[in-house]
């Protein structure tokens, strides 16, 4: 059997309609078990601040997905890198091109590290919820990051060509995530033309991932959701806490006022 996690990314009280409308999108495409990545704490580009604990239409909305068995998995902490990146051309490419500033994680020592996923653990447990594993901001992070999820005792995380489980000595499985945000036609035409590649590619893999963000209510999904059929007459939707032999990551809901 071949499996496929459908992930919505950037669910946070500031992205909620967007992110419900991706999600009916998909369960009426039939699919109705898929991971969501919540922002503890999403900060825009202007500074504002939203505490997802303190929102209780997000709350209620991911502990009904959550009792439907969605899995809800620690998304950074703000989404927003902290500070410029360090100098060179590599860094300068994926802070401005790739990540477009959310790269939070990418180059966090391990106090940092450890802070920022403390105090993202704090708001999701403020609001009942607890995740096993953790994914960074536009998948990169720092080796200083990868030590603390461990010390913290996640599970796994994930990067954009494979998952890492964290258990010692285990080593990492190669699954790709077919993305399809795109800044402008040009890009989304190559774009598509990878993630097709990638999907061929990924054919004799146990697990392949799709990723769906906000941005791609801008044009990208009704392709992304094609390709999303035409993979679940061949794959078995799943997720990671399913995947890698985890129990139930809820716990009791708080409802709290939201700021």
């Amino acid at each position: 059997m071949r499996y496929l996690t459908v992930e919505i990314h950037d669910v946070s009280p500031a992205t909620l309609p967007e992110v419900k409308e991706i999600a009916r999108r998909v369960e009426a495409a039939g699919h109705r078990r898929y991971t969501l990545l919540a922002v503890p704490n999403w900060r825009d580009e202007k500074g504002r601040h939203w505490d997802l604990s303190r929102c209780p239409e997000t709350v209620d909305w991911l502990h009904e997905k959550r009792n439907q068995g969605c899995e809800i998995v620690q998304h950074g902490y703000t989404h927003r890198a902290p500070a410029s990146p360090p100098p060179g051309l590599r860094p300068y490419m994926m802070h401005h091109w790739f990540s477009r500033g959310c790269a939070e994680f990418a180059y966090l020592d391990d106090v940092q590290a450890r802070r920022r996923l403390l105090a993202g653990r704090e708001i999701l447990a403020q609001a009942g919820l607890r995740s096993a594993g953790f994914i960074a901001p536009a998948w990169q992070q720092s080796e200083q990051s990868i030590f603390m999820l461990r010390e913290l005792g996640f599970r796994y995380t994930a990067f954009l060509n494979h998952i890492l489980p964290l258990g010692r000595g285990v080593s990492k499985l190669r699954t790709p995530a077919l993305t399809f945000a795109a800044a402008n036609a040009w890009i989304d035409h190559g774009k598509r033309l990878v993630m097709g590649f990638l999907e061929r590619r990924a054919r004799p893999l146990a697990l392949l991932r799709m990723a769906l963000h906000p941005a791609d209510l801008r044009g990208a999904i009704d392709f992304a959701l094609g390709r999303l059929s035409r993979l679940g007459r061949h794959r078995q939707l799943t997720t990671y806490e399913s995947w890698f032999g985890i129990g139930s990551s809820t716990e009791v809901g708080a409802n709290l006022p939201c700021r």
